[in-house]
């Protein structure tokens, strides 16, 4: 049931809640009613209307792009500097073993 619901939603279809089921108290019934704008009794011509939502790429905005492009370059960064960090304890380490021998 559901991957129905799911694909009912990716069609722009949302689920109807009467007032009987808001509550927290489950209904008597499991009945789900679901409603969508182009689709109506009788109106057949509206269902060519009803398309699978598609998400662009469009949708993201430059500034979006920009932030992750700039917590890329900063995360780089900060992985250079604990190699670096990372290469000086192993040298320190590398000395410390050699004057106890």
């Amino acid at each position: 049931m559901a991957s129905f619901v799911r694909q009912l939603n990716m069609y722009g279809f949302r689920k109807v809640v009467h007032i009987e089921q808001g509550g927290l108290v489950k209904p008597e019934k499991d009945d789900t009613e679901f409603q969508h704008p182009y689709f109506i009794r009788g109106q057949e011509h509206l269902l060519e209307n009803i398309k699978r939502k598609v998400t662009s790429v469009s949708s993201i905005k430059n500034e979006d792009i920009k932030v992750r492009q700039d917590n890329v370059t900063k995360l780089l960064t900060d992985i250079q500097v604990m190699k670096g960090k990372q290469e000086s304890m192993d040298s320190k380490l590398i000395a410390m073993k050699q004057s106890l021998l």
